[in-house]
């Protein structure tokens, strides 16, 4: 038993390689096979985005980010951002009608910043 406490501690400081040498076609394939759920999910959100929010309001607003279940989207400030918080709740319905398996249970709204 003290044999192998001691054989611990003379090799416990080294750590096992790893491996750094990764061609860039393996590391993109790993990178993507990893997050092609989270990929397929917000792809979903996108490509019915221009179903579910009215034609009125596609210009003043845009998906942003998605957190777990919350979809951010970034609308521009003022009368826009109002008519969007008024629609949200369609809009949402409207996202889990069209996509049931992107899994977005709340809208958050956040003021569109503009580079002008």
């Amino acid at each position: 038993m003290e044999e192998e406490k001691k054989l611990r501690g003379a090799s416990g400081w080294q750590t096992k390689v790893r491996q750094t040498d990764w061609r860039l076609g393996e590391a993109i394939a790993f990178y993507l096979q990893q997050h092609r759920r989270t990929f397929e999910k917000n792809a979903s959100i996108l490509d019915i985005w221009s179903q579910a929010v009215p034609t009125f309001m596609q210009a003043d607003c845009r998906p942003d980010k998605r957190v777990g279940n919350t979809l951010y989207v970034q609308v521009t400030p003022g009368a826009y951002m109002h008519q969007m918080q008024m629609l949200t709740g369609e809009v949402l319905e409207k996202i889990k009608q069209l996509s049931p398996r992107c899994g977005i249970q709340k809208i958050r709204l956040v003021p569109k910043i503009t580079t002008d």
